[in-house]
């Protein structure tokens, strides 16, 4: 019996291949794959690691490096190379179960090279990624403070509840998949504690997962500051008036490209009825600034109608009863005569709804003025929130992912997510 030792292969065979599999997310699935694989080497314990990096990368879409090595034993027997069962132990031990099992199916060398190869079948577990990851991936980042509000002693405070509000209202809109990057320090400490060798394998899997953003959504607080004013009325009374205006730049930027995909500088008066409605105030604007983006790249579209009632595929927090909506019928495509490229779909105002209902997914309307087309094609009639107050931002009209811009369905145009 002779052995050999190739320095501890799959110690960091099993890090590396958690790196490679699948993308997944939130209610994801491991699933085992049956894959077969060849591998090749200068002997057969190089040829047999070959081969199950072989099958891990076509689970996982990546090539693991060979650099490191597993302690192995091999029983070699006239013109044939058995591997004892301790060896196929070993490897499945080592692994954690990135390699759940595995048989040999052919092995032998390979004619005028002399090198060995080896046939197998593996059982490779991956994960089945959440149906939510095939979504738009956006990261909103922490408000950041800057400008005049930084020499505010609340200003910090403020922009945390903004950055909360405005994911929470994007992650409720059920459009995009929201990757966290507020509270990155806790997940990371938990992944470490899932890459232990006593962690189970669904653990390590599921928590070995990370996927990248499209789409980074910033904004910075330019301007923010309390202010009480007392105004004596006629009957001789003093009124303090309280008002915290503020002003917020806000981008959302391709990561790939670092394209500027949408900039605006969104402001609001802040008139409160008392400096005890700060927190509320920041989880509005940051609802504000969430629907200001949320309707550029997915304005809430009419999916059903009938008679005097239609429905919304929007719903949640991000829809409130009593808000009025413009309906706006989409027409024929339109072009910028400078650039040519496309300025989405002509929009035609031609009716006004009233929400009446919210569920979690969707929302029901009824009409107040105008009336429905004929026929109600889903995705052709969108609904534009009508603004609080003239200080509200109004939404920019953009194209979707390889689709018309405002509106879910179309021809995709130049200016696309």
């Amino acid at each position: 019996m002779s052995r050999l030792t190739l320095a501890g292969l799959l110690r960091s065979l099993c890090t590396a291949a958690l790196a490679g599999l699948l993308a997944a997310g939130a209610q994801a699935q491991i699933v085992y794959r049956e894959v077969l694989a060849q591998g090749n080497g200068g002997d057969p314990a190089k040829a047999t690691i070959d081969a199950i990096e072989n099958a891990i990368a076509q689970v996982g879409g990546m090539k693991i490096s060979t650099a490191t090595s597993l302690s192995m034993s091999e029983v070699t027997q006239g013109n044939q190379t058995q591997f004892q069962e301790s060896f196929r132990q070993n490897i499945e031990k080592t692994t954690r179960g990135m390699v759940k099992s595995y048989t040999v199916l052919e092995s032998g060398t390979s004619p005028g090279t002399g090198r060995a190869y080896v046939k197998i079948r593996a059982l490779i577990p991956s994960y089945k990624p959440s149906e939510q990851l095939k979504r738009l991936k956006l990261v909103v980042l922490p408000v950041a403070v800057a400008g005049a509000a930084a020499s505010q002693p609340e200003a910090a405070a403020f922009a945390e509840r903004v950055s909360a509000s405005l994911e929470a209202f994007l992650t409720q809109t059920r459009k995009f998949a929201m990757l966290d990057r507020r509270y990155i320090e806790g997940s990371g400490r938990e992944l470490g504690r899932a890459n232990t060798a006593a962690a189970p394998l669904d653990d390590t899997v599921r928590l070995g997962q990370r996927v990248g953003a499209d789409y980074l959504v910033m904004a910075v607080l330019k301007d923010f500051e309390r202010r009480e004013v007392a105004q004596q009325r006629v009957t001789g009374r003093t009124v303090t008036r309280a008002s915290v205006p503020v002003a917020i730049d806000v981008r959302v930027v391709d990561v790939a490209t670092g394209q500027i995909k949408f900039a605006q500088t969104y402001t609001h008066p802040g008139r409160l009825p008392s400096l005890e409605a700060l927190v509320q105030h920041a989880a509005d604007v940051g609802a504000d600034i969430g629907q200001v983006i949320g309707s550029a790249i997915y304005p809430v579209a009419v999916v059903a109608g009938s008679g005097q009632e239609i429905t919304l595929n929007q719903g949640g927090d991000t829809v409130q009863v009593g808000r009025v909506y413009r309906l706006v019928s989409l027409g024929a495509p339109l072009v910028d005569p400078y650039t040519k490229e496309s300025l989405g779909p002509q929009e035609t105002e031609v009716g006004r709804a009233e929400v009446t209902q919210v569920t979690d997914r969707t929302a029901t309307a009824r009409l107040t003025a105008g009336s429905l087309p004929t026929p109600l094609v889903p995705g052709k009639l969108l609904a534009r929130l009508l603004p609080d107050v003239p200080t509200a931002p109004v939404a920019v009209q953009v194209s979707l992912p390889g689709q018309a811009a405002g509106g879910p369905k179309g021809k995709k145009d130049d200016e696309d997510w």
